[in-house]
């Protein structure tokens, strides 16, 4: 979370309730208190990353109107969306501070305010971009919907991704059952011990890795576990605490220490990203040209830069591009040699080849800090 555990719980509990409590008056006031309640703590965290989300709903807006006025160039107008990223990449490239006026010390920890920036401030942009291409589809900008989805704290530096559709009134539970909330009050907990324990405690192992060849390896390795803890429980607990208010947000992780090739990896990991991927980059250009390889491979490049423009993620993506390309035709020597193994000695081996290219992709594009 952007503060600390037991901040989270106790501000989000009660954000909780007030949000159930109006939603039985007023669907509309209830997402805007929502609105209110989360633009609150975003700018308590860093005003600076305030000040950026505003001027980002401002040219979601501005876009939107241009799309209404040149309909057949409205596709092309929605990726202008992405001129949000163009902020925290300057930042980088320039090494100023984003970090001030952070009042994160006196909230009992979080991540490093650096994440909040870039991490959020991805993820923000694309989650407005899937928004403005919802109303294109639709004719209508669903606009507070879109922003209590984009406002959301719990979601807001690691996602699950997602556009207007769950933080629509007509999709929001007006009635919470036990089993539901039973399972929210589960995910909370697992998603806490995930992030707060786990994480944290895998992360300060890598601290005692030895400086040597195998010592590096060991490190890529536990920093992959690391992120998957962190990443996994953050992800947990933002849908935990949307259940809570009737949302249902998308599954971001299903086990995907399990993946026995890079291609299922993809279909565990990190999962709303994929489904973004599929929907807005890989298909599209499968239709136009006829290439899937092709289309894989370019858009993981797309999405490494979209992480952060730079060479660490360039290579990131260029790395799962290549790879998902590979696994979607092998050539046929690799399908020979391959096949005269036993059937689990071949998963095992797709297992061990997953997991070292995944881990030291995103050890060489940043390690814990980086890659998603």
């Amino acid at each position: 979370m952007i503060i600390g555990f037991e901040t989270t719980i106790v501000v989000y509990l009660g954000l909780i309730g007030c949000f159930r409590l109006i939603w039985g008056v007023s669907p509309r006031a209830a997402l805007a208190f929502s609105v209110a309640g989360g633009t609150i703590l975003i700018g308590i965290v860093n005003q600076l990353l305030l000040a950026y989300l505003i001027g980002q709903v401002g040219l979601i807006l501005l876009l939107h109107v241009l799309s209404r006025r040149f309909p057949a160039r409205a596709i092309t107008i929605s990726w202008f969306a992405f001129l949000g990223l163009v902020p925290f990449n300057l930042q980088f490239w320039f090494g100023s501070d984003t970090a001030f006026a952070s009042l994160r010390e006196n909230l009992q920890g979080g991540p490093d305010p650096m994440l909040i920036w870039t991490a959020g401030a991805t993820f923000f942009v694309l989650k407005s971009f899937i928004g403005l291409r919802e109303a294109r589809l639709e004719g209508k900008l669903h606009l507070l919907p879109l922003l209590a989805g984009l406002t959301f704290v719990p979601s807001f530096p690691a996602g699950p991704i997602f556009g207007s559709q769950p933080f629509r009134p007509e999709r929001i539970d007006t009635v919470l059952s036990v089993r539901k909330l039973g399972i929210a009050i589960m995910k909370l907990g697992w998603g806490g011990a995930a992030f707060y324990v786990f994480a944290p405690m895998l992360r300060k192992a890598t601290e005692a890795t030895p400086e040597t060849a195998l010592g590096t390896v060991a490190d890529a390795y536990i920093k992959l576990a690391a992120l998957f803890f962190d990443f996994s429980g953050y992800s947990l607990m933002a849908i935990a605490f949307a259940a809570m208010m009737g949302v249902t947000l998308p599954e971001n992780f299903n086990r995907p220490y399990l993946a026995t090739n890079i291609q299922e990896f993809w279909q565990r990991w990190h999962m709303s990203l994929s489904s973004a991927i599929g929907t807005y980059l890989f298909k599209p250009f499968v239709r136009m040209t006829g290439r899937p390889q092709r289309g894989i491979f370019l858009a993981f490049v797309a999405v490494g830069l979209w992480h952060e423009f730079s060479l660490g993620y360039l290579l990131w993506g260029i790395g799962h591009g290549a790879a998902l390309s590979f696994a979607m035709k092998p050539p046929q020597v690799w399908l020979r040699a391959t096949s005269i193994l036993p059937t689990p000695a071949r998963k095992m081996l797709g297992w061990f080849l997953t997991m070292t290219w995944v881990a030291a992709l995103s050890y060489g594009a940043g390690g814990f800090f980086g890659a998603t």
